[in-house]
């Protein structure tokens, strides 16, 4: 990846070009996050600021249906207006830089803009970005193909709201079609070689997720092309000491996981249920309102299932699963419990051979750039949070002074207090294969 940028720098530019939020005062001092040059990630805020004031009516738009979805405004939030359209955040500024912000992570975490192998020894010529919102992730997939002399590729997002900048005048062969996702994608079967997915989890009801949405996508990718999922689930969980790394796990992912100080976990991976009160509160309230709005809040479960259910379809399935604390963990600082992380010597090859199991494990020290990465991921969660504000405070029953005190006392607990030190983190997974003929 590109230099360094210190999360600092981003959270400049987002304090510049957002209106005040109840997260300003929490914007603190942290480094060298996210691997993309300083001038590419302040562009992507600018750009998606931009787009947002001018709804993007610019040439590089394909409206190949037509769409204006009106909005409506709640607790100073815009959201879509559409009360049969289940997608519960909004649609706004603030959103877009938490995204923007969020994406950055997952790219650093990732070390790449996608997981899939098999872009290494040729390249797509024709990639959808579905759901793409202000388009940050085709910008930095052209951006990394083009850093290794590839250029010649079409990119198309699709999503149901237009807020990607003119991605044309930044030198990409791009078209933006807005459509709604509940509907069959507009594109002939086949059409694209790489198709990339990424939180639409909360964009259709449960059964449409897997039976509609992914089967679309895999219905406009050619025999051969790759399908890649990226979604992150919304309840949190405290993770165990010190999990076992799974069989199986390339060398490759675990230098990442340790340069990003994250875990590689997996379905044997031990949790328990959230130690801090806010985000059990929260867990409890955000379960009542995704079942009433027929929303999976764990969509990394249903995607797995769903890769899995159809070995006809897709092959050469892989995964990626991790688990990013929200901060310093006790049994990480203190070295105690759970099972010791394998040393180089415990390293064959591409597989990885579990440790031992030992009563005293070497503590271990965050470096800045660890902590400013899991700073971003509570952060980002925080905002999460409070863009379901209006839905999470009909589930908790409390009058506003009731929950603007619940939320004085989170944001107190989760960014003055440590209160994730037990191991809450947030849980991603990243899905790919390779479309049957």
């Amino acid at each position: 990846m590109a230099d360094d940028i210190p999360l600092t720098l981003l959270w400049r530019g987002y304090e510049q070009l957002s209106p005040p939020v109840r997260l300003n005062s929490t914007r603190k001092a942290a480094s060298s996050i996210l691997g993309e040059s300083k001038d590419f990630a302040l562009e992507r805020l600018r750009t998606t600021s931009s787009a947002s004031s001018k709804q993007n009516r610019n040439a590089s738009t394909d409206y190949m249906t037509s769409i204006s979805p009106p909005f409506v405004y709640r607790h100073g939030r815009r959201f879509l207006g559409d009360a049969s359209l289940p997608y519960p955040l909004p649609i706004d500024l603030v959103e877009l830089h938490r995204q923007t912000l969020r994406t950055l992570m997952l790219m650093r975490v990732h070390g790449a803009p996608f997981c899939s192998p098999f872009f290494e020894n040729s390249v797509p010529k024709r990639v959808l970005e579905v759901a793409c919102g202000s388009a940050l992730w085709s910008s930095a997939c052209h951006d990394y193909f083009k850093r290794q002399g590839y250029s010649n590729i079409s990119f198309t997002g699709v999503d149901i709201a237009a807020l990607s900048p003119d991605l044309k005048a930044q030198g990409l062969d791009w078209r933006f079609v807005q459509h709604d996702l509940r509907s069959v994608l507009p594109f002939p079967e086949g059409e694209f070689d790489f198709v990339f997915v990424k939180d639409v989890g909360l964009t259709a009801p449960e059964p449409a997720l897997g039976e509609n949405i992914l089967a679309d996508a895999l219905r406009v990718l050619r025999p051969g092309g790759v399908i890649e999922v990226w979604d992150s689930d919304h309840l949190f969980r405290t993770l165990l000491p010190h999990p076992a790394i799974p069989p199986g796990t390339t060398e490759e992912d675990v230098d990442q996981a340790e340069n990003s100080a994250t875990y590689i976990i997996s379905p044997s991976t031990s949790f328990a249920k959230a130690q801090n009160k806010y985000l059990s509160d929260y867990n409890t309230w955000l379960q009542q309102a995704f079942d009433k709005h027929r929303l999976t809040p764990v969509p990394c479960a249903l995607t797995g299932w769903t890769f899995s259910s159809d070995p006809e379809a897709i092959g050469n399935i892989g995964t990626r699963r991790i688990a990013i604390p929200f901060g310093e963990v006790r049994w990480e600082r203190e070295g105690i419990g759970g099972e010791a992380a394998p040393s180089r010597g415990h390293l064959r090859g591409k597989s990885v051979v579990m440790a031992e199991k030992q009563s005293k494990i070497e503590p271990r020290t965050l470096t800045t750039d660890q902590l400013a990465l899991r700073r971003t991921a509570l952060t980002t969660t925080i905002q999460f949070i409070e863009a379901l504000e209006p839905m999470l405070k009909v589930e908790s029953g409390k009058r506003q002074d009731e929950w603007d005190r619940w939320w004085a006392g989170m944001t107190n607990d989760l960014l003055e207090q440590n209160g994730t030190i037990n191991g809450e983190c947030l849980e991603i997974g990243v899905w790919w294969g390779l479309k049957k003929g």
